[in-house]
């Protein structure tokens, strides 16, 4: 029960963001910076790949296609998420390196 919300809560954030930037058109400050640091960090707080990873990645992307193209009109933004979500899975193999070098150190 406690996975549930670090599951759900990145995609709410990535909605808010592009709620937000619809009133102020700041969408590429938001694509280039945000949404990318987003995936990274979700990345890097996941610790099961196929229980919370490809769920938190699914529902990010979700989230992040459905406004930007229906507000936007931005087109595809595919490549983008290909390469947001190929951060997080960087950031989370990073994370799981780090956690076995000090678990092996110890």
């Amino acid at each position: 029960m406690k996975k549930i919300p670090s599951v759900i809560l990145p995609s709410i954030i990535i909605l808010a963001i592009a709620f937000l930037s619809r009133a102020d058109k700041y969408i590429l400050v938001g694509l280039y910076l945000l949404f990318p640091i987003t995936f990274i960090i979700q990345g890097g707080i996941y610790s099961n790949f196929t229980k919370e990873l490809i769920i938190g990645f699914i529902l990010s992307s979700i989230a992040f296609i459905v406004p930007i193209n229906l507000w936007y009109h931005t087109g595809s933004c595919i490549e983008l998420l290909v390469i947001y979500n190929i951060l997080g899975v960087i950031s989370y193999f990073i994370k799981n390196r780090v956690i076995y070098r000090n678990k092996k150190s110890d």
